[in-house]
């Protein structure tokens, strides 16, 4: 289709109604002060693919640690231009599934041809498939289609990696995802509360954002845990009852326990062994406890993935298939997702 056929999607983003003080929303991702840069460069790169104009930066390198939201900021890049009324198309991939696949999928004609390309967690391919994806992106930036890319750490960061492939990189923009302070913290988590229908303080706020030092995942499962309890209290909960409820939850204070108890109540569940579950077996009802489990600790622990491999002995690569496998199967298996809500509502 000639672009000039096609009509360019708006950009204009008005604050959601209910958003926090701290930045507007954006297709469900918060924009706050540590991110602000990286979602006007995501725009940036959307508003290039929906005119169907050479994008600004071949590639655009999005970088932080777990928990900065890179992926919900792919969520969202992918949601707006899905949206488009011409059919742009959007794949988001991530290293594991480039890992399970032969290597011609790095080049395959989707791959190539796709308005805009999303390489999740780049900093975990293996120097044969960086070699590849540095092709691939090369041949995406001379048919003038977007590439994005996350990774842990920018360019510099990953030596582990051909040198031409982080050059790569670092020829793009590369723009740094800040961690989240007490602030912003707090500002997801009183959206995530909301989107839940739970009422909290401002005083429970703070406190669930000052215990998230290391990042909103495991403070966002905390709020799973206090929406199960939340009807026991006729008010708002305050600081003292949050404290209360999720000392009366048994909610692990280290991650270790907390994936130990996952892996012994969903092996029990599944009537499979914790020896077989944590080795090497390739049946499958242990595949599937296994990625139950991973599944779960990942949901309720807010470990990262290499943390998850280390924890199950596997790689980050079969961490990230297993969730989203489970999530997958439990949209279209209502046997797996009540067995799914079964462990998960024991475990909290």
């Amino acid at each position: 289709m000639n672009s000039s056929s096609r009509t360019p999607i708006s950009l204009t983003d008005e604050p959601h109604r209910d958003a926090p003080a701290t930045g507007p929303r954006w297709h469900g991702f918060l924009v706050l002060p540590e991110n602000k840069s990286a979602a006007r460069a995501a725009r940036a790169q959307c508003r290039a693919v929906a005119a169907h104009k050479r994008p600004p930066a071949a590639p655009l390198v999005l970088h932080g640690p777990p928990g900065t939201g890179k992926t919900r900021l792919l969520a969202a890049v992918a949601a707006h231009l899905s949206a488009a009324p011409d059919g742009l198309t959007v794949r988001v991939v991530s290293v594991g599934d480039l890992a399970r696949a032969p290597d011609e999928s790095l080049t395959d004609r989707d791959l190539l041809d796709c308005d805009l390309l999303a390489l999740e967690d780049v900093q975990h391919l293996s120097g044969r498939a960086a070699d590849a994806a540095s092709d691939l992106i090369d041949r995406r930036a001379a048919r003038r289609r977007a590439t994005v890319a996350t990774a842990s750490a920018g360019p510099a960061g990953l030596p582990h990696l051909p040198q031409r492939f982080t050059s790569r990189l670092a020829a793009g923009l590369v723009v740094q995802l800040e961690p989240l302070a007490v602030a912003s913290r707090r500002a997801v988590l009183a959206d995530a509360a909301t989107a839940k229908g739970l009422r909290l303080t401002p005083d429970a706020l703070d406190a669930l954002a000052e215990r998230a030092t290391s990042g909103v995942r495991a403070a966002l499962g905390s709020l799973q845990n206090l929406a199960q309890v939340a009807k026991a209290f006729p008010g708002p909960m305050t600081r003292a009852n949050v404290e209360q409820a999720l000392a009366g939850t048994g909610q692990p204070t280290s991650a270790a326990p907390g994936v130990s108890e996952i892996v012994k109540r969903v092996a029990a569940a599944f009537g499979v062994k914790e020896a077989d579950l944590l080795g090497a077996s390739r049946l499958r009802g242990v595949m599937r406890a296994r990625q139950v489990a991973i599944y779960l600790a990942r949901e309720l622990t807010g470990l990262s993935l290499p943390r998850l491999g280390a924890a199950f002995a596997r790689d980050h690569s079969t961490v990230l298939h297993a969730c989203r496998k489970i999530e997958t199967d439990c949209a279209n298996d209502p046997g797996l997702a009540q067995t799914v809500r079964a462990v998960r509502t024991v475990l909290k």
